[in-house]
């Protein structure tokens, strides 16, 4: 569980439009979302989130503080 910036969701399409916004915040010129098989998972498939964007640096994905 990420601690820092996160939000939560009840509304199925809150979450998936928080995503979408995450992409543009990043400055993503194209955002591709599909769905993956995977065998492995409960429900057999998962929905991917592919964009462009700029990403967060490394320095900065190091201070997130992880709670479990």
């Amino acid at each position: 569980y990420l601690h820092t910036n996160s939000t939560t969701h009840t509304f199925l399409f809150g979450a998936l439009a928080e995503l979408v916004d995450n992409s543009k915040d990043a400055d993503a010129k194209n955002l591709d979302i599909y769905t993956c098989k995977d065998p492995y998972l409960r429900g057999g498939f998962y929905l991917a989130f592919l964009d462009d964007g700029c990403g967060m640096h490394y320095g900065k994905f190091c201070r997130i503080e992880i709670n479990e």
